[in-house]
């Protein structure tokens, strides 16, 4: 069995697609024979932890989980690109897997060569790193690598919100208007407890986290109603109220309504493995639009959740949209299952 280190597991998250995603990363490694022995979470500085360094060099590889940190330079993104440089100088092959790539500099390309292997979530990315001669796959997100849900009669309509906070009042605004037609859904979730990650100080802030969420949860679901307006301040709660506590009910709530209105990549890419119609609203990134591109609907992101509304009478999926639907969800796990195997036989071989 070979041992790895993940980077940027983001299963702290307050997400269920997040939490799902790191859920699946386990899994599929495991299944490929690669232990993750140590996981460390998003805002891991490794460069200032010179124990965590010799545990590095120490393992068969290491994974860095990209998800949507590796944009516009972020000082995130800049950390974990940083480990292929660092890990090349070792001789530990190190990876990028399930990531978008998008308007970062040239010095983070430049970086991003000592990678032995990149494997992006969409083609955007894919061409955006072969501009500058960067080689990479495309394996879609890790959600969709997912068990789906239990198929069951569907109604209703549902509306997600955004990244952006101006996004989830317009999503807040249409819920409000719709006299009931539409119902709101979260996909907020409760964090996970961070147990036998390899660090004790995970465990014991992520017990907290989870108390300190799951007040925020209670209160939010006490207070009184929400104003039309929604201010800032509100949203946080608004999010808590309408959030729904483990990710599989989570995905049974998509896969019980007609349709979902959202800005959220994740909410999107867990509507395909439910085979659930949706309308998406563009992300902070061109992660949506690779996303409907490579499944062939790119017809179904708007430009605002009022135009999406306005539209809803034509949501459900045509038959040969749900034929793309399936055979692109089943070809997504495929290339997971395919990526993790062909990083062990690798790491195998050059060893």
């Amino acid at each position: 069995m070979l041992t790895a280190i993940l980077f940027n597991d983001t299963s702290h998250n307050k997400h269920h697609g997040c939490q799902i995603v790191v859920r699946q990363i386990y899994a599929l490694a495991q299944e490929a024979g690669i232990r993750i022995v140590k996981a460390c979470s998003l805002h891991c500085d490794w460069r200032r932890d010179e124990g965590l360094k010799r545990e590095m060099t120490k393992v068969d590889l290491c994974l860095i989980n990209g998800e949507g940190t590796l944009h516009d330079d972020a000082k995130a993104a800049r950390i974990l690109v940083d480990l292929a440089p660092f890990c090349r100088e070792r001789n530990v092959p190190c990876y990028l897997i399930n990531s978008v790539w998008q308007r970062n500099s040239m010095e983070l390309t430049e970086a991003a060569r000592s990678f032995s292997g990149i494997y992006v979530r969409d083609h955007h990315s894919q061409a955006e790193l072969a501009h500058s001669g960067v080689a990479s796959e495309v394996v879609p997100d890790l959600t969709l690598s997912a068990v789906p849900p239990a198929v069951t009669p569907r109604e209703g309509l549902l509306v997600n919100g955004s990244f952006y906070e101006e996004r989830t009042r317009e999503a807040w605004h249409l819920y409000r208007d719709a006299g009931g037609a539409v119902q709101y859904v979260s996909i907020q979730s409760m964090p996970q407890i961070q147990w036998g990650k390899g660090f004790a100080r995970y465990f014991w802030r992520s017990l907290r986290s989870f108390f300190k969420a799951f007040r925020a949860r209670y209160k939010a679901r006490r207070m009184g109603d929400f104003e039309r307006d929604l201010p800032v301040k509100q949203i946080k709660a608004m999010r808590w109220r309408y959030s729904i506590a483990t990710s599989a009910q989570f995905l049974q709530r998509l896969a019980s309504s007609r349709g979902v209105i959202t800005g959220r990549f994740h909410c999107v890419t867990l509507c395909l493995l439910s085979e659930t119609p949706f309308f998406a609203i563009a992300s902070n990134t061109h992660k949506i639009e690779g996303l409907l591109d490579q499944c062939g609907l790119s017809g179904r992101i708007f430009a605002d959740y009022s135009s999406a509304y306005s539209s809803a009478q034509r949501i459900d999926f045509t038959t040969e949209e749900l034929q793309a639907v399936r055979h692109f969800v089943s070809d997504s796990a495929a290339r997971a299952r395919q990526m993790f195997l062909q990083i062990a036989q690798t790491v195998r071989t050059q060893a």
